[in-house]
């Protein structure tokens, strides 16, 4: 917190009284008990003001501290042009003259932008209500055992042109006969290549 006018006043006075930077830090902590007193350098920054400025206020001229150089509104406008041209550039790969570290502040801080990623989710139906409901009441009616005995299993197949097919396999069995649910995709003659991987769990 900064001191106000009236307490650098009163450095001011008490050092050209005094001349001396424990008589003053005394006399502070007389004065106001309840703010932490200024060290030598505060006081010396304080009376060389007055004495060049004519003034022991505070100014605060221009943007306090060390000179802002990589975020630059220069650099904020190459990087916003960059992400708008192609909203997929890397930070390490970007072939802007900003170091990694810079281009990810100017994202977050100065352009208040966020790295999201796009997920497939299923649309949602007017006749998905009842049949979600219908689903609901008939699991209620298990047993208990019914869910340890549920074997889930889920394929995608990922084709070059960007499309991703998500194909969910819920099969039942009872042990020791369980076996993981077989693959059944089948991609359309005119889809691209692609790449399949799938993945099974099973409860109990």
């Amino acid at each position: 917190m900064q001191l106000t006018k009236q307490q650098r006043t009163f450095i001011v006075e008490k050092y050209f009284q005094a001349k001396s930077f424990q008589r003053v830090i005394r006399s502070f902590q007389e004065h106001f008990p309840e703010r932490q007193s200024p060290t030598k350098m505060t006081i010396w920054r304080i009376v060389t003001r007055h004495r060049t400025e004519e003034t022991s206020l505070n100014l605060n001229k221009g943007r306090p501290g060390r000179k802002r150089t990589g975020r630059s509104e220069e650099n904020v406008r190459i990087v916003q042009g960059a992400l708008t041209e192609n909203p997929q550039i890397s930070a390490r790969k970007s072939g802007l003259d900003v170091t990694k570290s810079i281009f990810n502040r100017i994202i977050t801080w100065d352009l208040k932008w966020h790295p999201y990623k796009m997920h497939a989710r299923n649309e949602f139906l007017d006749n998905d209500l009842p049949r979600r409901l219908n689903f609901a009441q008939w699991f209620l009616q298990r047993n208990v055992r019914f869910v340890d005995d549920i074997v889930v299993g889920e394929e995608a197949a990922f084709h070059l042109n960007g499309k991703v097919h998500v194909v969910l396999h819920i099969n039942r069995c009872a042990p020791p006969t369980c076996t993981a649910p077989r693959s059944s995709f089948q991609g359309s003659e005119s889809e691209s290549p692609a790449v399949t991987g799938g993945a099974c769990t099973r409860d109990g």
